[in-house]
């Protein structure tokens, strides 16, 4: 991802590097009646941006508002955290979300904006995370068509968080079935570890980063674009709450588990130079004995028998067999 540096406040920078084409489509609705692309009286519009790349269209599209450059600064520029912030007639939201798919994790860039009943979403890639909601505008299902686009903005937030609770969710059974394989000894290499840790930090601090934005607003709840769905905003803010005690949790069962990974390698460890010491502290005696009778002194009289050898055999299996009873009398063993 390429980086902003060196420019000043207000300039567009498009740091996205994907290549999805711009889609822009217009959404009018009111109670009774939708449409595409054609204005309806006295309705409410949502405008879905799809894709990120002709910023020249969207920055047109955005003036019609007078948008603030630093708002279109941060649409443009996805190194921003995540936060909920108030703006000249409206509100301004970026939300990271992220989704475990075909064994690896995908993130997502999506910022919204309310501005004079007017709700933009835009999408760098197309996910498809705000289809559902289309779907129940066009179908009227629910009560957003009943509602001004404030509603919208909201609905539009609550699913992006809601996204991210199910990701933790994804996460937490990742980490029970981590626990159960450590528990059980069968793994060795703990790469996907690695990367559910990245992953919880990370969401950590763009969960953290919209709570903590939230709370440097004065009286969120007075805002004449909140007030309205008050009981739905503290709603939302009760799940950032909770999402945020979830990802503590994880993360602390994240360094318990490789607590119990590392322990499992030192036992592992501990018992292999264990048997490897019985070995060594066994062997000792009998390389004495095997010293003492290699001297081949002219007056022992085990050389001249000719059971001498299976004495011999019989004394060092006698010995090994006693320090063995000595180690588990010792409970070494």
């Amino acid at each position: 991802m390429a980086i902003k540096k060196s420019l000043p406040p207000g300039t567009i920078f498009n740091t996205s590097e994907k290549p999805n084409p711009t889609e822009i489509k217009k959404i009018y609705y009111t109670e009774s009646k939708i449409s595409i692309n054609e204005p309806l009286e006295n309705s409410q519009l949502w405008i879905r941006v799809n894709g990120l790349k002709d910023t020249q269209k969207i920055v047109e599209e955005l003036n019609k508002v007078n948008l603030d450059a630093l708002i279109i600064e941060d649409i443009f520029n996805l190194t921003q955290r995540s936060k909920i912030e108030e703006i000249d007639s409206g509100l301004f939201a970026i939300v990271k979300t992220a989704a475990y798919k075909d064994n690896k994790f995908d993130h997502e860039y999506l910022s919204v904006i309310l501005k004079d009943n007017i709700v933009f979403t835009f999408d760098e890639n197309d996910t498809g995370i705000l289809n559902n909601i289309e779907e129940r505008l066009t179908n009227n299902l629910g009560r957003i068509r009943s509602f001004n686009s404030k509603y919208l903005f909201y609905v539009i937030i609550d699913t992006l968080i809601d996204a991210n609770i199910l990701f933790e969710h994804e996460i937490g059974n990742q980490l029970i079935n981590w626990e159960e394989l450590i528990i059980a000894e069968r793994t060795q290499n703990v790469d996907l570890l690695h990367l559910i840790r990245k992953e919880v930090l990370m969401m950590k601090s763009n969960i953290f980063s919209i709570v903590n934005s939230l709370e440097l607003i004065d009286d969120i709840y007075k805002n004449q674009n909140v007030s309205e769905f008050k009981k739905y905003y503290q709603d939302l803010i009760d799940h950032l709450y909770r999402l945020n005690d979830k990802l503590n949790l994880d993360w602390e069962n994240i360094k318990t588990l490789y607590d119990m990974h590392m322990n499992n390698i030192n036992e592992r460890t501990n018992s292999i130079m264990k048997v490897l010491t019985i070995f060594s502290a066994t062997f000792i005696p009998l390389s004495f004995l095997a010293g003492v009778f290699g001297m081949n002194f002219v007056y022992m009289n085990i050389f001249n028998d000719p059971q001498g050898i299976w004495i011999f055999i019989g004394l060092c299996i006698a010995v090994f067999l006693g320090m063995i009873g000595f180690f588990k009398y010792k409970k070494w063993l």
